[in-house]
């Protein structure tokens, strides 16, 4: 948690005030709107001289001369910090989640996708949902199934229970027989390490006995090398519910909408930004504000993340994107129990 100076009572109130009406109309707030607002009755006069104060201090800004003030990042992190209550979820929203979650047993690529229309609908923002990198799943089983034409379909069901179909073409003909011999030995060998992993070891023992290795496993092998455990493939990404956030007034300004469908567009870059943010700690909501995005792309959008877990391990993360006039409580909530749901899904599936 970021530490941010303690505001004295009459200070606080007048910006938790600020914050819900502009939280609520995405409009700057005035003072006489305040001091209606305010619990102690305050003048207008009095309000003007704490937004002053506050705006002196950065946590707020005016963005017209005649306007009024809207909270800056710093106001939104102190907010978070030490101000939010965490918001209940109403009984028909915790059993939406739950039906749309856990009805029926489905593959966890399902699963996460399902989480992220999810995070989408609840928050009203973008739903986002990172699965598992190839060095993350670990071998549960590996079988080739012979197809005309020297063609291979290779099947690998990694944990958290990832089903993944290749079709590759070797370059010479192999029997059943001795695929099955094939995938017997490294599902003997190789169950439980990472995909990641296998690949490397599988690389050495080509390199180290090129000679000496079993000509079929080596052909296996470079079929394994070649395309059945990827290269560096990036991690699936499951994205909802863009169009919300565009509604927003804060993306009226073309600009800003270039940079941020630019930013959804780049999966590559938006999996660093999650990443980063999930390298920064593994456990708990993370919530990132403005100017404390790492791509200047969603410096005008907030992040609020969690981990998806497999037992003890961290093997993705799921959150939801929305402006820096979020209402944070509602999407803390929302994404810890998406998450808490989700891990108890992924461990049980």
């Amino acid at each position: 948690m970021r530490s941010e100076p303690n505001l004295e009572r009459r200070r606080r109130e007048v910006l938790s005030a600020i914050l819900q009406h502009y939280i609520a109309n995405g409009q700057p707030v005035g003072s006489k709107t305040v001091a209606i607002e305010t619990q102690e009755s305050l003048s207008p006069a009095t309000v003007r001289a704490v937004m002053s104060q506050l705006e002196a201090e950065g946590f707020l800004e005016q963005p017209h001369t005649s306007a009024g003030r809207v909270p800056t990042d710093k106001a939104y992190r102190y907010y978070v910090d030490r101000m939010m209550r965490m918001a209940r979820l109403t009984p028909a929203l915790v059993q939406f989640i739950e039906e749309s979650l856990s009805g029926e047993q489905v593959p966890n690529e399902q699963l996460m996708a399902r989480a992220s229309r999810v995070l989408a609908e609840v928050s009203s923002n973008v739903g986002l949902v990172l699965g598992p990198a190839l060095e993350e799943k670990l071998l549960e089983h590996i079988k080739f199934i012979k197809l005309p034409d020297r063609r291979v379909l290779v099947v690998i069901v990694s944990r958290p229970n990832l089903i993944e179909n290749n079709v590759l073409r070797l370059d010479e003909d192999i029997s059943q027989e001795g695929l099955d011999h094939s995938a017997a030995y490294l599902n003997a060998e190789f169950r439980g390490w990472s995909l990641r992993t296998i690949r490397l070891e599988i690389f050495k023992k080509i390199e180290e006995a090129r000679e000496l290795l079993d000509h079929l496993l080596r052909s296996v092998g470079l079929l394994l090398m070649e395309g059945a455990l990827g290269h560096d493939e990036l991690a699936p990404l499951f994205v909802e519910g863009t169009a919300r956030i565009l509604e927003q007034p804060e993306f009226e300004d073309v600009r800003k909408i270039r940079q941020l469908l630019l930013a959804f567009e780049e999966k590559a870059k938006l999996i660093e930004i999650l990443g980063s943010v999930l390298r920064s700690s593994s456990t708990g909501v993370q919530v990132v504000i403005g100017k404390e995005n790492p791509a200047d792309e969603m410096r005008h959008c907030a992040l609020v993340m969690a981990p998806l877990k497999y037992g003890s391990r961290t093997v993705g993360a799921l959150g939801v994107v929305g402006p820096t006039r979020m209402e944070y409580d509602r999407a803390v909530t929302t994404v810890e129990y998406v998450a808490h749901l989700c891990n108890r899904l992924l461990s049980v599936n």
